[in-house]
């Protein structure tokens, strides 16, 4: 393993490289440069700071709080990375990530979780991975009411781009406080204009839903993740400005940009049980006709490129097999 540890005084410095990076360091052809590093503190609870004690014990908890050795899964390595704003040393708040849940109807939808009725789940949205899953809902032989052949709220067509991109998950960002008005514009150095979203690149594939194409991927790396990156162009413009666009986000103050994102299945997952047989699970009468349904439930992260805002998607991937 390509890394070094500097413990010769208080900074204990552990250095390793991602996966991807020694990947291009064996290439031996010139190619392997540093670019970026970065540096976090998921291991920091700053709960622990004790202001009732004297100054040289007020900290004494969260120094005694193992610290992480360095990962190379680049996926795993750092949720929370440590951000500079240069020259604000005024700033109050952090933007912070959120999924819009709200209704798909209003002047600026969201999407909400499939609810448990109808997907034997809560909290996460449905991927159908399958054409006979979709009937299940859509086709003229749907077992649900007369009249109400759609997919419910929640659920996603991922049988190929076109259909998936006909419904979007939304993540919005901004600065989640009241003490700061929804109808400020939200600082341009808190701003996301670029997203990385990462999923298992056997499950699952981000579509962007504004051009009905698969977002462009930059890499896999070797447990499976892909990383895939999005462009401001791909972005929705905030609910902002009036006060009846208030209740339209779950950000209460100034808003950035909008990620809309679906997803679409691999072509293994929609032809074969192998996967559901091997990571997932049964449910019985999941469909509205009563059948089962194999399921797999897994997480995608989408984090910001500028201040590296993190947020995780919980999506069910469903396949009918009768």
């Amino acid at each position: 393993m390509s890394s070094f540890l500097d413990n010769s005084g208080d900074i204990i410095l552990d250095a390793v490289l991602t996966d991807i990076g020694r990947q291009r360091l064996a290439r031996a052809d010139g190619s392997f440069k540093i670019s970026f590093f970065a540096f976090g503190d998921d291991e920091i609870n700053y709960k622990l700071y004790d202001t009732t004690k004297s100054t040289a014990e007020k900290d004494i908890n969260i120094l005694k709080t193992p610290v992480f050795e360095a990962f190379t899964n680049s996926s795993s390595a750092m949720k929370y990375k440590l951000l500079t704003l240069s020259g604000r040393n005024q700033t109050l708040f952090l933007p912070v990530a959120r999924l819009n849940l709200k209704s798909s109807s209003s002047e600026f939808p969201g999407f909400p979780y499939a609810s448990l009725s109808n997907a034997k789940t809560t909290n996460s949205f449905v991927v159908l991975s399958n054409q006979l899953a979709v009937d299940k809902y859509v086709a003229s032989t749907s077992a649900l009411t007369t009249g109400f052949n759609f997919l419910p709220d929640g659920f996603i067509n991922g049988v190929n781009v076109e259909r998936a991109a006909n419904r979007a998950i939304v993540i919005d960002q901004g600065l989640d406080t009241t003490q700061l008005s929804f109808k400020n514009v939200l600082d341009p150095d808190l701003s996301e204009t670029e997203f990385f979203i990462q999923s298992d690149d056997r499950l699952l594939v981000p579509v962007d839903p504004t051009t009905a194409r698969q977002f462009p991927k930059s890499f896999t790396d070797t447990d499976n993740i892909a990383t895939y990156v999005t462009l401001e162009a791909s972005l929705r413009q905030a609910a902002s400005g009036e006060s009846s666009e208030f209740g339209f986000s779950p950000i209460q103050g100034p808003r950035g940009k909008s990620l809309l994102t679906s997803f679409v299945v691999p072509s293994t997952i929609a032809s074969s049980d192998f996967l559901f047989d091997q990571i997932g699970t049964t449910v019985a009468d999941f469909f509205p006709d009563s059948t089962s349904a194999k399921v797999i439930d897994t997480v995608v992260r989408v984090s910001g490129g500028r201040t590296g805002i993190t947020i995780d998607v919980p999506v069910r991937i469903v396949r009918a097999t009768s």
